[in-house]
């Protein structure tokens, strides 16, 4: 578990957002949870006038994403959803607005480059990245929570320096992660089973 140093709380305009410092960040990075909880992880000694400034730049984001959360489909306690055709169009439509701009947002966070981005509607995988550094993101993300999105987008990050599922690409990923959680965020995104209805 990633220590923890320090943790306040700053508002903005309605939104109040739960400051953490930990040891092992090194850059500022925001989650949306599914409560609609909002927080910023720090790198140690983080001063406030940045945190603040940070939050500032993408409070047009924060507002997207705790819209999205309030307004997605209902899901069954087993994590079983089933969309309709309708449902995928419109799923596709707001992962070809959301997906591109926040694939960029996390690259530049974090010093990576890909080569262009696909928006598919599989539910076979949620995403992948080929050995030319093209991402292909399954639009049926846009019903997973925000820190699992991320966890798809950076996931598939990863693989641009690192091709394959070695030891080296996990401890890549989980630096890339707010929290350096994998393993958790891993095990709810395992709990996803999306159908396409007919």
């Amino acid at each position: 578990m990633p220590t923890q140093l320090k943790r306040y709380i700053l508002t903005h305009e309605g939104l109040n957002i739960s400051v953490k410092e930990y040891r092992a960040s090194r850059s500022l990075k925001l989650i949306v949870h599914t409560d609609c909880t909002i927080t910023l992880t720090c790198p140690p000694r983080t001063a406030k006038i940045r945190a603040a400034n940070y939050i500032l730049r993408n409070v047009d984001w924060i507002r997207q994403a705790v819209e999205r959360f309030r307004t997605r489909p209902p899901k069954s306690a087993s994590n079983d959803i089933s969309v309709s055709p309708a449902q995928v169009k419109d799923l596709r439509e707001k992962a070809a607005k959301y997906i591109p701009q926040r694939l960029q947002h996390l690259a530049a966070l974090n010093g990576l480059h890909f080569e262009g981005l696909t928006i598919t509607t599989t539910t076979s995988k949620w995403g992948s990245c080929s050995a030319l550094r093209h991402i292909r993101i399954s639009c049926f993300v846009m019903l997973l929570t925000e820190e699992l999105i991320d966890l798809v987008l950076l996931h598939e990050l990863a693989h641009t320096v690192q091709m394959n599922h070695s030891p080296k690409f996990h401890a890549t990923l989980n630096t890339l992660l707010p929290m350096h959680n994998e393993k958790a965020l891993n095990k709810k995104l395992k709990a996803y089973n999306i159908k396409k209805l007919r």
